[in-house]
């Protein structure tokens, strides 16, 4: 009980050392693009009023930005969310087949998609897809979120036929930017765990070949998975920049760039300091996450021991 206390501690300890440097950076931010904001207001000041949890007022909406960027957040997550879905979707089953079959022609032509994928900017597919879709085509809107439907404090556009219609096209381009480096990765890390001894051996004992790339296979190979998720969900949450700039999408990334352009000091400080946070809860989310499918990299498990004693994780 003492040890998970202990790295509770050491874990809180971390976060906090991170957002602290973080503010003292958006402080220094800060006086770069609103410098009388700073003229009487020194970092210690500037750090007392975070742990107050005052992150200062917007120059141009003239409210507090914690309320102007948690009003942009739904649209942006909503995206990311989508987004995600899509290329767990698409991944899963073409890593899969990528990685049972990778010699066959269609395996190729996966893999040769997905570089493809990796070279072609957000950019120009959100182009090419306005250009077909929005205007040749006019099957899709262009631009704008459609209707939103509120539900307490979150205003949701899957709720309504306008949102699903207005979310597809930047989800897809957004999906086609990661769904190549998952595709990857979890093709390599299928094959490296399939060609493992324990999977031999649970071959030499005529196990079902669905249950070892279930059991063994999958439940080996998601882990670094997971690691990258965490990482890429923190990265598109904060960065979903060109995606929101194309479709005119009213997110936190859209809200970002017109900060930095109305030189709203204030508001780009207080973002900084918001996605920090944001990062430092997928990683925790990741920890919890690694137990689901191996318990002995658990975070309540981890440094005892444990864990170097698991190997390949059996069915």
């Amino acid at each position: 009980m003492m040890n998970h206390v202990i790295k509770l501690l050491q874990r809180m300890l971390t976060s906090c050392l991170v957002l602290l440097t973080v503010a003292v950076v958006s402080y220094w931010v800060l006086g770069l693009i609103s410098p009388q904001q700073t003229l009487h207001m020194d970092l210690g000041q500037y750090l007392g009023r975070l742990l107050e949890g005052d992150f200062g007022r917007s120059q141009f909406y003239h409210e507090p930005n914690l309320h102007v960027i948690l009003q942009k957040l739904p649209a942006t997550f909503e995206l990311v969310l989508v987004a995600s879905i899509l290329v767990a979707l698409l991944a899963l089953p073409l890593g899969f087949y990528t990685a049972i079959v990778p010699q066959h022609k269609l395996a190729r032509g996966v893999m040769a998609f997905s570089l493809l994928g990796i070279s072609v900017p957000v950019f120009l597919t959100g182009s090419l897809m306005v250009f077909l879709f929005a205007v040749e085509l006019n099957w899709l809107p262009a631009f704008g979120r459609g209707q939103v439907i509120r539900l307490g404090f979150w205003d949701s556009g899957l709720l309504s036929v306008s949102g699903w219609q207005h979310i597809i096209m930047p989800a897809v381009a957004l999906s086609l930017a990661m769904l190549p480096l998952f595709l990857r990765l979890l093709r390599a890390e299928l094959m490296q765990v399939m060609n493992s001894n324990p999977v031999r051996f649970a071959q030499a004992m005529g196990i079902a070949p669905w249950r070892i790339w279930l059991s063994y296979g999958l439940r080996n190979a998601i882990l670094p998975i997971i690691t990258m998720a965490s990482l890429q969900l923190g990265t598109t949450m904060a960065y979903t920049l060109v995606a929101e700039s194309l479709f005119q999408w009213p997110g936190v990334g859209t809200l970002f760039m017109q900060a930095i352009v109305r030189s709203d000091g204030s508001l780009v400080a207080a973002y900084l300091i918001l996605v920090s946070a944001m990062f430092l809860l997928f990683s925790a989310l990741a920890d919890l996450a690694y137990g689901l499918f191996n318990p002995y990299l658990s975070p309540w498990l981890r440094d005892q021991g444990v864990a170097s004693k698991s190997g390949l994780k059996a069915p």
